[in-house]
């Protein structure tokens, strides 16, 4: 017997799992630009890397997070929108 969630729980269980991958990952782009800016400073490369490719890395990893958020907030929309119709049929079905 499959358990089926509805819009909204399956909206929460992936708005905790995306708060979770924010939480891994905005320490790691923090160490790759810290690690960009000293071998910028220093004019050093860091482990067979130039400094700009630290910023790449760190700004890829931005980018991420920030596509997880535009999924999420999609996603909210759809669950509001589909609560929203529920609401209007059972507002027409009064009405009868």
């Amino acid at each position: 017997m499959t358990n089926k969630l509805s819009e909204e729980e399956r909206y929460e269980v992936d708005n905790k799992r995306v708060r979770l991958y924010r939480a891994i990952l905005e320490p790691i782009i923090m160490a790759l630009m810290i690690v960009g800016i000293v071998t910028a400073a220093l004019d050093l490369p860091f482990g067979g890397f130039v400094p700009i490719f630290w910023f790449v890395l760190a700004f890829g990893w931005i980018l991420i997070i920030i596509c997880m958020e535009v999924t999420m907030i999609r996603s909210f929309l759809e669950c509001k929108r589909q609560s929203w119709r529920v609401q209007e049929m059972n507002h027409a079905l009064r009405k009868d």
